[in-house]
């Protein structure tokens, strides 16, 4: 067994070389090792694509805007909507030639499902692209520029009355569109760049280091890699929020300002646009050392023949999902990943839709909740790490726990059906959300990634991760669809955390069942499987090319050698087939 001090050593400092003349030595060569600034550029990309923007200041600019743009149903002649959004009176906008329009938070999650329902279109076009060439690189360049260009879009409405609430809509969708390829491509890279940090890479090439060794130092590396660029996520996020909780507080003499509170800057419409547009600044400046420090030879191979562009993404997604399918707890943890994504994305919305409501708007309280979770997801991204390698807690247990503990927010907000000053109403309640959920939402992320590297065959991490993406893009827009209705129809908020909790059950009752160990005897069974039919292919073709010679039957013997490899000789014989 290796010792700790391979998980806690600098991945940078090994002794030896690869042998080249190996099968497996030639495969690790075939990728550049990863440097120091192409690590580090990673993470700092991930500062700035934070989500803070995407998940505060354009949602809340969307729900300012048509509240300003919106009536009230239930006063004659639809008297414009208070900004008072706490005083009970119902504030709805034209939809769909609807007599009476739709509440606002319909609109909100309306406004998701549309942008998750277009990223599973896109994504299913276009994903399967990251696996050849440097398609990944280039659609990561791509859709970190039009994230960028939708954030900053913003300032435009700075003197707007309300009115363009739909613009800020189609804003708000095409940002969560880009937002969501930035994720997913960015995921995508990750188990590459871990995989060839020099450390990992002669690790994988030792012919005397053991498959289970292997796959525990591979999984440590992950692991790691994936926490701290979550960290970095988050100290982005507390960047961004602690710089606009400070500004919030500057005072300001031109308004108007919401609800006639107090003459400061974060009390204005300006406010979040402004903060928009510096969230999309920092988010392009932080992108730029990472596409400048990504190696040319990271790559995949060449388009197939025959294939096409816009085709391929559809085939290699019915490919992914049939492969999946193969692989009983892969396809069990997708079903549940399905769910408690889903949840976890409409818990977001929930709570700054509640925030905004609870708070009129007060982006002195709103922008402290989101500093508080910044620094409560920083904290929880390493002691969540800090259990896992001193605890040795497998990345299925600590993501099971972190599941069962967000799902606490669903339930908590169930009360906010029955009574009236619990059930997150209050403001002391968003105070504790904010702690609560960056705890456990901001490691989430971390983990689930993790988990999935684990449960993904051997070369095919782009077709997967790409596959990964759907399944939440897929699952995302189902929600906020529901809830969007449940609330329209019933105009109370809170009945849609029933359909969060319902989600988070299912979920972590499917996770209960994935066998992460059973998972990795079956991707090891499947590797020598596959190896042996190339074996058994090529043992027949050569078999006819010398049909004539004395040692033909000794060449048949090859399959049926190595099938008796396989079985007595365990883990060793699926390292060196």
């Amino acid at each position: 067994m290796l010792s700790n001090g391979k998980f806690s050593n600098d991945p940078f400092k090994v002794e030896g070389t690869i042998d080249p003349t190996t099968e497996i030595g030639q495969e690790v060569l075939s990728q550049p090792p990863a440097t120091r600034a192409e690590l580090w550029s990673y993470y700092l990309y991930y500062s700035g694509n934070n989500g803070w923007n995407f998940y505060q200041f354009i949602p809340t600019l969307l729900q300012l805007m048509s509240t300003k743009g919106g009536f009230n149903p239930d006063k004659p002649g639809h008297q414009p909507c208070s900004l008072s959004t706490n005083d009970g009176s119902a504030c709805n906008v034209p939809w769909n030639g609807a007599a009476n329009g739709i509440p606002v938070f319909s609109v909100t999650m309306y406004a998701n499902a549309i942008s998750f329902a277009a990223q599973f279109l896109i994504f299913i076009t276009f994903g399967s692209l990251a696996d050849y060439g440097r398609f990944n690189f280039y659609i990561l360049i791509i859709s970190t520029l039009i994230s960028c260009a939708s954030q900053i879009l913003p300032i435009i409405f700075l003197y707007d009355d309300g009115h363009s609430w739909p613009g800020m809509m189609v804003l708000n969708i095409v940002g969560l569109v880009s937002y969501g390829a930035t994720l997913i491509y960015y995921a995508a890279a990750f188990p590459t760049l871990s995989d060839n940090l020099p450390l990992v890479r002669n690790i994988r090439a030792d012919p005397n280091v053991s498959v289970e060794d292997t796959l525990t130092v591979v999984e440590r590396w992950r692991n790691h890699v994936s926490a701290v660029s979550t960290a970095f996520s988050n100290i982005g996020f507390l960047v961004i929020s602690a710089i606009f909780t400070g500004v919030s507080f500057i005072p300001w003499s031109k308004g108007p300002f919401f609800n006639n509170g107090a003459p400061v800057f974060g009390n204005t419409l300006a406010y979040y646009c402004v903060a928009s547009l510096v969230a999309g600044a920092y988010m392009l400046i932080n992108a730029i050392p990472y596409f400048m420090c990504r190696p040319i030879g990271r790559r995949g191979p060449p388009l197939p023949k025959n294939e096409h562009h816009l085709t391929i993404g559809w085939k290699n997604s019915f490919k992914a999902l049939k492969e999946a399918k193969k692989y009983r707890y892969l396809f069990l943890y997708l079903i549940s990943y399905f769910m408690f994504s889903d949840g976890v994305n409409a818990i977001s919305n929930f709570q700054t839709f509640l925030q905004n409501s609870i708070t009129n708007f007060s982006a002195t309280q709103t922008a402290g909740m989101g500093l508080l979770s910044a620094v409560t997801s920083i904290i929880g991204c390493f002691f969540f790490l800090y259990l896992q390698k001193y605890f040795n807690f497998s990345t299925k247990t600590i993501l099971m726990t972190i599941i069962i503990l967000t799902s606490v927010i669903p339930i908590w907000g169930c009360f906010g059906i029955r009574f009236d000053d619990f059930g997150i109403k209050t403001n002391w309640e968003l105070w504790v959300l904010a702690a609560w959920s960056g705890l456990f939402t901001g490691p989430i992320w971390a983990f689930q990634q993790s988990c999935f590297a684990e449960l993904v065959p051997r070369n095919q991490e782009n077709l997967f991760f790409g596959f990964f993406g759907l399944v939440s893009k897929a699952s995302s827009w189902i929600a906020p669809t529901v809830i969007g209705v449940v609330t329209q129809q019933t105009s109370a908020i809170y009945t849609g955390w029933p359909v969060i909790v319902a989600l988070f059950v299912l979920a972590i009752v499917t996770l209960w069942f994935v066998d992460m160990e059973a998972a990795k005897l079956e991707l090891l069974h499947m590797e020598i499987h596959q190896e042996l039919i190339h074996n058994m292919a090529a043992a027949a073709m050569d078999h006819q090319d010398r049909s004539s010679s004395p040692s033909a039957n000794e060449n048949e013997k090859v399959p049926i050698i190595m099938m008796e490899l396989s079985t007595e000789g365990g883990s060793e014989a699926g390292r060196n087939y």
